[in-house]
């Protein structure tokens, strides 16, 4: 989906591999705890595991992100050393060619994003932290600047048609007439870019906008 915020995220996202070659997760515009949009370039076997153990409630990195009030960055090292790591989520992840690492958090308005990024040979520069907490910020902007913002009208009026009701019926639900709804729905499908009220339902909801 990130394709459909920022046209030009592949020279961005190849930034950040060509600097974690062992894989990275990037979260973009937190909602309710979690990142609305994510890209997950860490080894298929380690994310397998890491969520059939639900590491999100014991991961210490997890941890440190949530826990960040403000534009952070850490090496992987300075967060295990100031965050218990009873479940041994960085000896397991170091099984995965995931041995050094750093994590970082932006804040862009009211929505956080994160990343962390890993690699096998040696420890993150302070030059490195800085450019890659710059790409993430960078990232996190463009995502902002991209991200469609729909009127609370029109949510409700998609939130009715995701129900599976008719224009009727919604308009009736809404107290409206079935022409105001048809100018709310007509609304939201021009900002979500989609050919049709059932395209804009999906992607709406897709965005958790609804």
């Amino acid at each position: 989906m990130l394709e459909t915020v920022i046209p030009d995220h592949d020279a961005l996202i190849s930034g950040l591999e060509d600097l974690a070659p062992s894989g990275f997760f990037l979260g973009l515009g937190f909602k309710l705890g979690r990142p609305v949009t994510t890209i997950n370039r860490f080894p298929e076997a380690w994310v397998s595991r890491w969520e059939q153990d639900i590491f999100v409630s014991r991961d210490p990195i997890a941890l440190w992100i949530v826990g960040q009030p403000r534009e952070s960055a850490a090496r992987w090292s300075e967060i295990a050393a100031n965050i218990p790591d009873d479940f041994g989520i960085f000896e397991a992840a170091r099984k995965y060619g995931l041995r050094y690492g750093a994590a970082f958090v932006t804040i862009t308005g009211r929505r956080r994003s994160c990343l962390s990024v890993a690699r096998p040979d040696c420890e993150y520069s302070d030059a490195e932290l800085s450019l890659l907490a710059g790409k993430l910020d960078l990232l996190a902007h463009l995502y902002a600047q991209n991200m469609v913002t729909l009127s609370e009208k029109e949510i409700e009026g998609l939130r009715q048609i995701r129900l599976g009701l008719s224009h009727a019926e919604a308009a009736e639900s809404l107290s409206i007439s079935v022409s105001a709804l048809k100018l709310r729905l007509s609304s939201a499908q021009k900002k979500l870019g989609c050919r049709n009220v059932t395209a804009a339902v999906v992607r709406a909801v897709e965005e958790d906008l609804i």
